[in-house]
């Protein structure tokens, strides 16, 4: 099937965003958007606190560092806590309307037009620039 049309497609990949994320944002997003409160937000809270870590480099193991960011990666709850901190960049994305397709830290965006009309080809390209100048925005904000 040929529909003749072009795609405009943004890569994001947020792997990095894992590291950065702020508990106490999370933990108000979790209430305030989510509803989630009292014991749950409570068990969060304990997740997330407390940890700690530390580097070994040629043998050497450095002084133990506490973690006031990030969610831990590879565990089954890091990527939902992310999709829940990133939910204010979907909403972005919404507001926007490029189709969207995603899992965790790997999003895609795209918006698909004629390319036989220039004003077509003109509104997906200002579609696309005004929604990643949002998460730019947002992600400066939150990230």
């Amino acid at each position: 099937m040929n529909s003749q049309r072009a795609t405009l497609l943004v890569l994001l990949d947020l792997s990095p965003a894992f590291g950065t994320i702020d508990h106490g944002i999370l933990l108000e997003r979790l209430r305030s958007k989510f509803g989630i409160r009292g014991k749950v937000v409570s068990w969060f809270s304990s997740y997330l606190s407390g940890r700690s870590q530390c580097v070994m480099l040629n043998g050497t193991l450095s002084d133990s560092s506490d973690l006031n960011f990030g969610v831990p990666q590879g565990s089954c709850l890091g990527p939902l806590l992310f999709i829940l901190y990133a939910s204010k960049l979907f909403d972005i994305i919404n507001n926007h309307s490029p189709d969207l397709h995603g899992f965790a830290d790997d999003t895609q965006l795209y918006v698909s037009f004629k390319p036989d009309y220039p004003c077509d080809q003109c509104e997906a390209i200002s579609v696309m620039e005004s929604c990643v100048n949002d998460l730019r925005k947002c992600m400066i904000q939150d990230f």
